[in-house]
Order: C-alpha cells, then structure tokens, then sequence
C-alpha cells in the first residue's frame, strides 16, 4: 500500500473467496529485530506463564477485597519453569502489566476508544525484558517485576534442521515424545494417534530443568526380548529404580547399569509394567539386531 509492506501473505482458505489470512506489520518488525538481537537466531515471543479469570463478578471482586473503582484479572495458573512462579502467587489479582490499567475482563486501552487482551503488551516485549506488574495479594497491594521469556514445552510442537533422537538397547526403541512424532499418525492425528500421549503433549507442562518424556516407541523382535512386543508407545518411568528425567538420562543409567554388579537391567513403564533384559543376553544381540534392521547406530541424542 503507497510501497509500503502491510504484512506478509501467508495462508489461504479453499473454495472461499477472497479470504486470506496476513502476518501484520508489527510480527514481522518483532521477528527481525528478535533475529537482530540474538546473533541470528530467532527466540520467539516472550510470555508471563500465567492463566487468569476474569473478574467481572461483583461477588468475585468483593472477596478478593477489590475496591469499587478497581479493575483486574486473578490469576489461577503459574507455569513452574518461570520468573513468574518465584514473583507471583495464585490469587494475586493483577491490576496493572506496564502501567496499564487492566479491565475486569483482561483487556487493556488501544487506540481510541478500542480494547485489546493484556498480552498484548507483552507481545511487545523480547526475552529477558522486565515487566512490571502491579497486584494485589490478600488486600496488600504492591508491585513486582517479572521477567518475560519464551514459554518452554514439555513436549516440542516443531522441531526444524535436527535428526530424530533415539536410542536402541537390546531392540528396545526410545525416544522423546514429540508432536512431530504424533504427526506420523497423519492428518488426523489427534484423534487417531495414542490418547494418553496426544493428551500429555497438549496438556502438561515441564516440572523441571530438561525434562522430556521418554516413551518407548516399538520393539525390534529379538529372542532376547521376547513377550515385549506389544509394549509400544508407553512412557518411561524408571530405568534401574531411578526416575528417567529425559533420553540422555535414560542412556546414562543404562550404561551405569552395565557397570554394577546385577545380572539385570530393570524398567519401569506407564501402568506399572515392567521390562527386565540379562546384560550379557542384551550385549550379544545388540549387532545382530542392528544388522538385521540395517540400522548404523544404536543411539542419537
């Protein structure tokens, strides 16, 4: 419009017309200085980890000792993994994010006379920016400062330029649950793929510091594992009585395990099932299965 770029095409729906989807100015402006910031590489847009309530009951407000002339939203959920879970508690009633006044239904001033969801000023930040909250904490009021970054998820929706992570031990398949790997299922992969698996890559979140979910994919028939065929796409709890915090882990205890004096490797999965392989068994099969299923290496993480 006049030269001037108003957004980027990007999507497009089928047998309408004229009905297209843009990428505006502002996202584009936020992404090219994101990738000016971090050296070339894109960290994305930023976010408090919180969920809220609205608080457009008077009764709601009333409670939580709001005066008449103030406004806000409760917060109901604080991810773990954020500068918000050591700043914020649930029940703290936000009402102001920047010095802007939050609205009893979460929205804040734009333009004239318009209003817009209060992430939209954080939408304007980037990773590591201090936002300034102002709140209300059992009637106290007072003001913190949080800082902002990329959400993180336990389970990773896109995954670009890196190989498949997996690691093989006497058949067994693991890797880390991915919603690329859900994908495989097909178009319709939520409803087709595992439910317990399409639920947790939705719905939970990361309790701590490299933490996947480590499921154990398939089985490579061998005669050392026979009567495991069926254990497919079940999550890993433990390997040799310790909880499994992610693939690397997994590898680490398994190779520990070769070292101690047991005869066994021991697994815990989903549903309490169990899995237990000889060492020695589990070593002389791990070329030939490798052979026979043409695969060149038995772990990439």
């Amino acid at each position: 419009m006049n030269q001037e770029v108003v957004g980027v095409a990007f999507q497009s729906l089928e047998g309408a017309e004229n009905i297209g989807f843009i990428i505006p100015v502002p996202i584009i402006r936020h992404f090219l200085e994101d990738i000016e910031r971090s050296d070339g590489a894109y960290v994305g847009f930023p976010a408090l980890g919180i969920s809220c309530q609205a608080l457009e009951n008077i009764q709601l407000r009333e409670y939580y000792g709001m005066a008449a002339e103030d406004t806000g939203v409760l917060v109901c959920k604080i991810r773990p993994l954020t500068d918000s879970a050591a700043k914020l508690q649930k029940h703290d009633v936000i009402l102001e994010v920047d010095g802007h006044k939050v609205g009893n239904d979460g929205t804040v001033n734009f333009r004239n006379r318009e209003r817009i969801s209060f992430d939209y000023i954080l939408s304007r930040k980037f990773a590591g920016d201090l936002v300034q909250v102002s709140l209300m904490r059992k009637g106290e009021r007072m003001t913190v400062e949080v800082e902002a970054r990329p959400l993180t998820h336990l389970v990773p929706i896109e995954q670009y330029d890196m190989l498949p992570r997996f690691f093989i031990y006497s058949g067994l398949v693991f890797t880390p649950l991915s919603q690329p790997y859900l994908h495989e299922y097909g178009e319709d992969w939520y409803n087709v793929s595992p439910r317990r698996l399409c639920e947790r890559a939705l719905m939970w979140e990361p309790q701590t510091e490299g933490q996947e979910l480590v499921i154990l994919s398939q089985v490579l028939q061998h005669e050392t594992n026979t009567g495991y065929e069926a254990l497919c796409n079940l999550q890993v709890w433990e390997c040799n009585g310790e909880k499994v915090l992610n693939l690397k882990h997994l590898v680490a205890l398994i190779e520990q395990g070769e070292k101690d004096g047991n005869k066994f490797q021991v697994m815990l999965l989903e549903d309490n099932r169990s899995i237990v392989l000889d060492k020695q068994a589990a070593r002389e099969s791990h070329d030939s299965i490798l052979k026979r299923h043409r695969i060149s290496t038995h772990v990439q993480i």
